[in-house]
């Protein structure tokens, strides 16, 4: 992204955060960049463009920064979680006055772009979340996965309220430690514990969620296929893809192939954000096999 599309919408923040989405013009985000309405509009389309690539920004600085720090402790998938949780309250903290300002401009029963972006960003959460969950807690947390999820989900919530609204001065880094050892606890002690939220699967055969990991799988190729060859791995993340889907197609499938394919595509960081919801379904999918 360019330097000066990036002052736009670094400019776009702070007035949609002082104003409001609503009482914010194109001429105020233009003048508070120091071009002209006409130098707004070869940039953006609308501000609505700004509002979906602001969102976008954030979701994938949280993402960046959260699987940077997977790499590096790799070996220990509790404390990846324990910082995968300090980085969500430390970007939720950063951009709260921002996610103010929309939701108090853009009610959840709005239509347009803004809310089903606000909606997809959500569900992308949700699904990262499962995914980190399943990662630091391995298959024994499958049967309430949702559950646990929506679990780390309120606690999150709630301290971030207490931050934000109430001012309580928290260390994030010991927060996040706190509240992933919280998630320990009950998988340690889950002996009395049984799902309350449906599976994802449930109710569904084993082919028709074949199916649905193959056309997913197919749509995400194709839009591979579709952008320019920026990455040297094209080629092989092509074939890649070709074999999931054939082996997803046959009637048994080979579950450690699977794995390895999906592991190597989820390597390359043009496919992390894509691939995220597959790998959990993909995941819960096995253990309702077993």
């Amino acid at each position: 992204m360019g330097q000066r599309r990036e002052e736009m919408l670094d400019a776009a923040v702070q007035l949609f955060q002082e104003n409001g989405f609503h009482a914010t013009s194109v001429e105020d985000i233009a003048r508070a960049s120091g071009i002209s309405k006409g130098g707004f509009y070869k940039h953006f389309d609308s501000k609505e463009t700004m509002i979906l690539e602001l969102l976008q920004r954030y979701y994938n600085e949280m993402f960046r920064e959260a699987d940077r720090f997977s790499e590096d402790l790799k070996e220990s998938p509790l404390l990846v979680l324990k910082k995968k949780i300090t980085i969500e309250l430390e970007k939720s903290i950063d951009y709260r006055y921002f996610f103010h300002a929309i939701v108090t401009d853009f009610s959840p029963n709005d239509t347009g772009p803004v809310p089903k972006s606000l909606d997809h960003i959500q569900h992308k959460l949700h699904e990262w979340r499962k995914y980190a969950l399943l990662e630091a807690f391995g298959s024994k947390s499958k049967n309430y996965l949702s559950d646990l999820a929506v679990v780390m989900e309120g606690i999150i919530h709630s301290y971030l309220m207490k931050i934000i609204w109430q001012g309580t001065d928290l260390p994030l880094d010991m927060l996040g430690d706190f509240i992933a050892e919280c998630l320990q606890a009950i998988v340690a002690n889950d002996e009395n514990i049984f799902p309350v939220l449906p599976g994802s699967l449930s109710g569904d055969s084993r082919a028709s969620i074949q199916e649905d990991l193959k056309l997913q799988l197919d749509a995400i190729r194709t839009e591979l296929d579709r952008e320019p060859e920026t990455f040297s791995s094209f080629e092989k993340d092509i074939q890649t893809f070709d074999l999931l889907i054939e082996e997803l197609g046959q009637e048994k499938v080979r579950e450690f192939l699977v794995d390895a394919l999906l592991a190597q595509l989820y390597r390359r960081p043009n496919l992390k954000e894509k691939l995220t919801s597959i790998l959990t379904t993909w995941e819960v999918w096995k253990g309702d096999l077993t």
